[in-house]
């Protein structure tokens, strides 16, 4: 991309007095994008433009014609940032970027922009393989989706192995670890491995099954039924009845895929409905015909911001990092720039991708149905919000807050025996996980012995004061997972912070002899009896939510920082064995079992492995040539 930033022109944090005639009859002539900052230099805005002096300008006549949040975004303009690209598509392509990085106040953002599992096809190796990941990759490989939950994508995974007979064991053929294997016992793979199958054969079972996975299962089923009619004529009747068993799974599984067009082409549907601030849309997935999955998706947009705004945004934004592009993108409303999205689109994928607003007929009622669906999520949507107000009041009023704790912060520690003590923290925001307020914590103060207390008030310290000088909002509710020890640890904390005020609680096991039902209970700084929440009742089910989420977080994060540090003390003190190579050992051979397990020779294939090191690496591990060869042959 040929790229020229210009300089910001920054004053005071009056807008229209910030921004002078002088600087708006500077701004280029060309096309690019336009960066609106407050005079924080917080990114407001982030839009592009053809002619930026133009569309920039028309932010600042007398009526911008756009709704009011234009005229609010416009008194906080402190500074203006411009990019000069190429054309059209480079500024559209570095405005979703600047978006994704910055994530600003007015634009539209993509609130759920989840990593939804992918079906990955190796069709680079040799012998390709299915496996479920989350980012697409340019590697050469194939891949199919997004699907809603990874549960069906492994279901998919199971169908396909059994009915294509696709490998599914990992790595290449030569790391095969028995004869005839359990997955060829099972009748779920023909052999290659051990040459019963050719490589011809395999990759005609690979095209099969993109086949069915792209939608095209009635030319495969066809093709299917002129194969067992041959192979029956020719009397080769044990492959006909294998070919037979094929098409009976195909077909009971396509019965399932709801027929929605008799166009033989992919199509993703877009379904908009909007409330105020919100957007919801749902995403149908057509291919050859058959719906074949949807996607729940919501988005942050102005109140008075045009339909068609909101739709550029979330096509640029939620097709930004996709692989696989359909041949059509039906949308509810035409954006401004729509054909200048469509030829990014099909610049990406190779060949056409055409986006289309349709007026009526088959893909009007599409859309239409799309659209029906996004209500009924917003309708759902609406559903929880009471639901989790009524939960956070009945919470409220049972641990006696004077304010509903819409923003609730829990802490854990974990240790083994005093070794790579670390915490964690996890942010629940109207009583659902908020991502982005996860923190870890490795504990700087502590080390030795195990000392939880002293580690929760370190963490809990570290966290507030964090807070506290970026002029973050301070949780209403602070949940701490311990008992009373850890409740007090934490009251310290908020001490040493100043942010005494902030309330506090502990949630501890509480089962005893006395009272075997309950299973926890509720402390609360000050009083030597804990609160007893009803067992089952929405309050305490969602703060034992929270508890088993950060106890999560933490122990997950122990179990890295512990892997880690197992790995570095035993390889970091080889002599000659520097980070780069241990990388490349540990990637090679997958785990330090691995490495120990390698013989000399497969240790000297890797790059920068000398005999020197390998030969201090025997010394250093007390593992002989001989005894990696011996557990070599065995494996």
């Amino acid at each position: 991309m040929g790229l020229t930033h210009t300089n910001a022109e920054s004053a005071g944090p009056q807008a229209r007095s910030a921004i002078s005639p002088e600087r708006l009859r500077a701004l280029p002539d060309k096309p690019g994008i336009y960066i609106f900052k407050n005079a924080k230099e917080q990114v407001l805005y982030v839009g592009k433009a053809v002619r930026l002096r133009s569309r920039v300008r028309s932010y600042f006549g007398k009526n911008p014609g756009r709704g009011p949040w234009i005229a609010k975004m416009v008194e906080d303009i402190a500074a203006i940032d411009t990019v000069v690209t190429s054309n059209e598509i480079e500024a559209l392509i570095l405005e979703s970027n600047y978006i994704k990085k910055y994530k600003p106040k007015h634009n539209v953002i993509l609130r759920d922009d989840k990593q939804y599992p992918y079906l990955k096809i190796s069709t680079d190796e040799e012998w390709p393989r299915l496996s479920i990941v989350r980012r697409p990759g340019s590697d050469g490989a194939s891949y199919m989706g997004p699907f809603p939950a990874a549960g069906g994508i492994r279901r998919t995974i199971r169908f396909m192995q059994k009915t294509f007979r696709i490998r599914a064991c990992t790595g290449g053929l030569e790391d095969k670890s028995a004869q005839r294997c359990l997955y060829f016992q099972m009748g779920q793979c023909l052999g290659p491995c051990d040459g019963l199958q050719s490589h011809a054969d395999y990759i005609s079972s690979i095209r099969d099954a993109v086949d069915f996975l792209s939608g095209r299962s009635k030319n495969l089923i066809d093709r299917l039924q002129a194969e067992m009619k041959a192979h029956s004529d020719a009397m080769r009747f044990e492959a006909a009845a294998g070919i037979r068993d094929q098409i009976q799974s195909l077909e009971r599984l396509t019965e399932n895929q709801k027929i929605v067009s008799l166009k033989n082409i992919d199509q993703d549907v877009v379904g908009l409905n909007r409330e105020s601030d919100r957007a919801f849309l749902r995403l149908l997935f057509i291919r050859g015909g058959r719906l074949l999955g949807d996607q729940h998706l919501s988005v942050a947009a102005r109140g008075g911001m045009p339909d068609e705004e909101v739709l550029s945004s979330f096509v640029k934004q939620y097709y930004r990092d996709k692989v696989q592009l359909p041949d059509e993108i039906l949308l509810p409303a035409e954006p401004a720039d729509r054909e200048v999205i469509a030829d990014w689109l099909s610049d990406r994928r190779g060949r056409k991708c055409t986006v289309l607003t349709p007026r009526r007929g088959e893909k009007k009622r599409l859309v239409e149905m799309a659209c029906e669906n996004a209500g009924q999520d917003m309708e759902t949507e609406d559903a929880r919000i009471e639901k989790d107000q009524t939960t956070l009041e009945a919470m409220r009023a049972a641990l006696e807050m004077e304010e509903l704790p819409r923003r609730i912060e829990a802490f854990d520690v974990s240790n083994l025996h005093g070794s790579h003590i670390v915490g964690a923290s996890v942010t629940f925001k109207e009583g659902r996980p908020l991502k982005d307020g996860y923190r870890r914590y490795k504990v700087r103060t502590v080390s030795g012995a195990a000392d939880d207390f002293a580690s929760m008030r370190e963490i809990v310290s570290r966290r507030m004061e964090r807070l506290v000088n970026e002029g973050k909002p301070l949780p209403d509710l602070l949940l701490i997972d311990g008992g009373k020890g850890q409740l007090s640890a934490a009251a310290a904390a908020l001490e040493d912070v100043g942010v005494a005020d902030v309330f506090l609680c502990a949630i501890s096991k509480g089962k005893t002899a006395d009272n075997p039902a309950d299973h926890d209970v509720i402390f609360l700084p000050g009083r030597s009896a804990p609160v007893r929440m009803r067992e089952g009742s929405p309050e305490k089910l969602l703060l034992q939510r929270i508890r088993d989420e950060v106890h999560r977080f933490v122990i997950t994060f122990h179990r890295t920082q512990r892997t880690r540090g197992e790995i570095r003390s035993s390889l970091d003190d080889v002599p000659g064995l520097g980070p780069k190579k241990k990388r490349a050992l540990l990637r090679t051979f997958g785990s330090l079992r691995g490495v120990l397990a390698a013989a000399d020779e497969a240790l000297l294939a890797v790059e920068g492995i000398t005999p020197k090191i390998v030969h201090s690496f025997r010394e250093h591990m007390g593992v002989s040539s001989e005894a990696s060869e011996k557990a070599e042959a065995e494996n």
